[in-house]
């Protein structure tokens, strides 16, 4: 899959500034970065989506705790619901942009740098991933 990095080139300082180097951070602004960037990297990395129960099949990572945190603790990330509708490759593309545009936002990040929410890595939402080879083992 073709990246267009310098589309994500803009953001270099904001991850720079906000981006913890390991876990999820102390602040709603650092869980929320962390979030957007393995959202994005997981798609171009590996071809994982966070919702698999509609169109997008994905890969074998669940990635919809980060999808369900950035829904349920920001607002900033209702665009994400878009993923009910979405069919194509190109489109989830479009929607992790406006996903980036939105809450990597030096302005906005700037109010964030309150005392964490949750976890990135454990939050329950609208958001689901079905592994459908578990499910067929299942039987």
């Amino acid at each position: 899959m073709a990246v267009n990095w310098g589309y994500y080139d803009k953001f270099d300082e904001i991850i720079a500034k906000y981006m913890p180097a390991t876990g999820e951070g102390d602040t709603i602004a650092s869980q929320a970065v962390t979030a957007v960037n393995k959202l994005i990297y997981k798609w171009y990395n590996d071809g994982d989506v966070f919702d698999n129960t509609k169109y997008l099949e994905g890969w074998a990572n669940d990635l919809s705790s980060y999808a369900n945190w950035l829904y349920n603790h920001t607002d900033r990330a209702k665009m994400l619901e878009n993923i009910f509708v979405i069919s194509t490759d190109s489109e989830y593309e479009d929607l992790l942009k406006e996903l980036a545009d939105s809450i990597l936002d030096e302005d906005w990040l700037s109010t964030q740098e309150l005392e964490k929410q949750g976890s990135i890595y454990q939050c329950r939402g609208p958001f689901k991933f079905v592994d459908y080879d578990e499910e067929e083992e299942d039987y």
